[in-house]
């Protein structure tokens, strides 16, 4: 992992790997740099696919769908994603710590005002707290999904299939489910048909 993050870097500066490491005060530095551009190009791809969706533009299944596809075809920030606060986040200074920090609130910042110009409905503030209680799921749904080679082998088995994780689907279901539930509580709740629907079908109770 820290390879791959290193020579890609290199390789964009048209740098040796000796020479980035002259600017950068540890490997993980370095890793932090590269996800927070990352971060910085997915929230461009982002606000395409948000300006995209015809008949569904504007609706939080729309963002949960384009915020997950667009995070899934960028494998680099999924996997950075998953490693930073155990990994990449223990060997940098305090003052790189602060500088990761800060551009990581800029991104987030940026992302929750272009979600709340896609959906007016639902507040800047509540779409901040939604990606703040995104990451956790970003974080952890990765390495569950992406799964060694036996730990894949075994999950694989039929009896086992409860275990699965699909890491676009289900990040896609999961976004859905906490923006509603969030939308809900800033009092913006989109319909809900599913209890009307039930309501017709129950059938009346004898005496």
């Amino acid at each position: 992992m820290h390879t791959l993050g290193i020579n890609e870097l290199a390789r964009k500066a048209g740098m040796t790997k000796s020479n980035v490491y002259r600017y950068f005060e540890s490997s993980e530095a370095v890793l932090l740099d590269v996800l927070v551009e990352e971060f910085m190009a997915w929230q461009g791809e982002l606000v395409q696919a948000l300006n995209r969706g015809g008949k569904c533009k504007g609706t939080i299944e729309h963002i949960a769908g384009a915020f997950s596809s667009t995070f899934v075809a960028r494998p680099l920030l999924c996997r950075l994603t998953s490693i930073f606060p155990s990994i990449l986040e223990r060997n940098v200074s305090f003052e790189r710590m602060v500088q990761f920090k800060h551009g990581l609130l800029a991104v987030r910042q940026e992302t929750a005002m272009a979600f709340h110009v896609s959906v007016p409905s639902i507040s800047a503030a509540t779409f901040d707290r939604f990606i703040h209680l995104a990451l956790p799921l970003l974080i952890g749904l990765w390495p569950l999904a992406v799964q060694g080679e036996v730990a894949a082998a075994v999950i694989a088995r039929e009896e086992l299939a409860p275990l699965r994780y699909r890491f676009q689907q289900d990040l896609e279901e999961g976004m859905s489910m906490l923006l509603r539930s969030l939308a809900v509580s800033q009092g913006g709740s989109p319909r809900r048909r599913a209890p009307v629907q039930s309501a017709r079908r129950a059938a009346p109770r004898g005496p």
